[in-house]
């Protein structure tokens, strides 16, 4: 999932401003294939362990001391549209800040916050869109 110029991002009570995009890749942590004696060709494969990881990219002005801390845990919401209110999409999650990596370049500077989405028990979907 991929949403550009999303709405609203917000970190717990936190909105984070000028968010170019946030993306969600769901990545399998713990893959199981299995192969039998008639060929080399895999005949099982199940994903036994997966992550939803959401990377939110944030354009930066000037000086920027603020920003999330890795280890942080709080509700991840954003508001995505497609160009009317009637196709408007909100996505939450339960995520703890994995890493924020900062980039300075000729065209501007940019954050780059990834988060890992919690399960409330493990077997729910971390990610909830409605």
């Amino acid at each position: 999932m991929i949403v550009l110029r999303p709405d609203v991002v917000r970190f717990g009570d936190v909105v984070w401003e000028k968010v170019a995009r946030v993306s969600v890749d769901r990545l399998s942590s713990q893959t199981i294939d299995e192969f039998d004696d008639l060929g080399p060709h895999v005949v099982f494969v199940d994903v036994g362990r997966q992550r939803a990881v959401i990377r939110v990219s944030q354009e930066i002005d000037g000086d920027d001391f603020g920003g999330p801390i890795p280890g942080e845990l709080e509700e991840l919401s954003f508001v995505g549209s497609a160009g009317s209110d009637a196709d408007r999409v909100k996505v939450k999650a339960d995520a703890v800040v994995e890493s924020v990596l900062n980039k300075v370049s000729d065209y501007g500077s940019t954050r780059v916050i990834t988060l890992i989405a919690v399960s409330s028990d493990g077997s729910v979907d971390p990610i909830t869109v409605s």
